[in-house]
């Protein structure tokens, strides 16, 4: 299972601000966390390009707000740390149910998300990123402190505090794929990107409160903080996986 995922792959090379970027970019050791926040659902449209892309609702007006941090320790561009906040939704459902999509979500580990802001630490992963994927990237600094029962991770740009995102360390039970499907507009078009992962210890909590945010004065924090995200209900913690970011799948019409 593990010894596999990387079988069969074959890069291509890009053509990137400052260089090129073999494609797909492997990550051979990731370790992450990540907390999901109820948000009023007339907030998070508001960070959508297109009445197309549908907030996946868990009750009427409440829906969904993911921060994700990664430390990516060994990859095909070098190691590297980002945070990705996104909104959890669907292109074009022809139903979209409340708390039905969110669960399917969270219990197949198949998230399908708007990325609206996605720092990163490296000038290779900021130009592959903006270029081949259309990411909404810019350059930051981001820790991670470890303690015995939680993580937290801290994101600043240029000396200034964004975030800091800390998680409840849930017991690494799993062994299982996941998958962050991505949606991001690049050249007036909406890319549609699945992004495949496998961790042999995954732990996850469905108990309210296991992921705190705290904000500082920077323009994103104060745009957070209008978004007004309450609890979070989902968190994960992932001290090992491997992933596979490869070129868009689908180009989707705004």
């Amino acid at each position: 299972m593990e010894g596999l995922f990387f079988a069969d792959v074959e890069q291509r090379e890009v053509q990137i601000t400052g260089g090129s970027c073999a494609v797909p970019i492997l990550y051979r050791e990731v370790f992450a966390v990540a907390g999901i926040f109820l948000a009023p659902t007339l907030k998070l449209r508001d960070l959508l390009p297109t009445s197309k892309l549908v907030p996946a609702e868990v009750m009427p007006g409440k829906g969904l707000l993911a921060v994700m941090a990664f430390d990516y320790r060994d990859t095909s561009i070098g190691p590297y740390r980002e945070l990705a906040i996104a909104v959890p939704a669907r292109y074009r459902p022809r139903v979209n149910p409340m708390l039905i999509p969110p669960l399917r979500m969270a219990a197949s580990l198949s998230f399908e998300a708007f990325v609206w802001q996605l720092p990163v630490t490296t000038e290779v992963a900021l130009h592959a990123g903006i270029d081949i994927w259309g990411y909404p990237k810019f350059m930051a600094e981001i820790g991670f402190e470890e303690g015995e029962e939680t993580v937290t991770c801290t994101l600043e740009e240029q000396g200034r505090h964004i975030l800091s995102l800390e998680v409840k360390k849930s017991l690494p039970r799993m062994k299982t794929y996941f998958d962050f499907n991505t949606y991001t507009v690049k050249d007036r078009e909406l890319l549609f990107t699945s992004i495949r992962g496998l961790s042999t210890s995954l732990g996850r909590s469905f108990l309210p409160g296991t992921a705190r945010m705290t904000l500082g004065e920077h323009e994103i924090s104060r745009k957070i903080r209008e978004i007004a995200p309450g609890k979070s209900i989902h968190s994960l913690y992932i001290p090992r996986a491997r992933m596979l970011l490869p070129e868009a799948e689908q180009r989707l019409p705004l």
